[in-house]
């Protein structure tokens, strides 16, 4: 059988999804459900989502940003688990709210940027607690493993060009056009591709990289940490024999 892998990033409409079948770049679509990837079943799903929640600083989130020096506001805070929970419940009527739950609880506010993502938070969430295997990739961090050094700003002509280069340098060819294109940004679309590339990493046995390496935190039973996949190893090609 195929191994089949899928990387996903959210967008306005849903998510930007990003199959691989067998390292390869298989379909790229916009669904309105994380749940409709999964229909057929992958070996290994990633996504730039918070895959564990805790109520305060994530240890995997600190890490992070000390991988991205210059860079490590791209690793914004999750919310705490109290505001995804409430917000499940219906409780949060609006950003007013879910940050003074997050002071109450924590003593830290919530930023825009994450309230506008708790619904899709809400949604991995339920998935991990059905026992749904996925793994927490940054694509910031994914990539500047990848390559050993940050990339320039994603949202830039230079930010796209570069990342579309590196992918296809494993192996990623991304399609110019695609179901639902319209409604993707183009470097949601890249983030899902580094996605399923890491995706692809696991599925394929290849050791990963582990961020941090430990953590006593846990949610669903599982430590709390964003996955990143090593560069490929540089195959040396046939030394040429001296010249008579």
């Amino acid at each position: 059988m195929t191994r089949r892998v899928v990387g996903a990033d959210g967008c306005p409409s849903g998510w930007v999804a990003v199959a691989l079948e067998a390292g390869a770049v298989a379909d790229v679509e916009v669904v309105t459900r994380l749940d409709e990837v999964l229909t057929r079943r992958p070996a290994a799903v990633a996504v730039d989502m918070p895959i564990g929640l805790v109520d305060g600083a994530r240890d995997a989130d600190r890490a992070a940003r000390r991988l991205l020096p210059g860079r490590a506001s791209s690793v914004f805070a999750a919310p705490p688990r109290c505001v995804v929970d409430a917000a499940r419940r219906g409780e949060l009527p609006d950003h007013a709210a879910a940050t003074a739950l997050a002071e109450r609880t924590t003593g830290s506010g919530l930023s825009m940027q994450a309230w506008r993502l708790v619904p899709k938070m809400v949604a991995v969430d339920d998935l991990a607690a059905s026992g749904q295997a996925m793994l927490e990739v940054h694509p910031e961090v994914a990539f500047a493993v990848l390559v050993g050094e940050s990339l320039p700003r994603k949202r830039t002509w230079a930010g796209i060009t570069t990342r579309r280069a590196v992918l296809a340098g494993v192996g990623l060819d991304l399609p110019d056009r695609f179901p639902g294109d319209e409604e993707a940004a183009p470097d949601d679309v890249v983030d899902a591709a580094v996605c399923a590339w890491v995706a692809d990493g696991a599925a394929a046995g290849q050791l990963l990289l582990s961020i941090p390496e430990r953590t006593e935190q846990l949610d669903h039973g599982r430590p709390i940490v964003i996955t990143a996949r090593p560069a490929p190893p540089v195959v040396p090609g046939p030394r040429r024999g001296r010249e008579a």
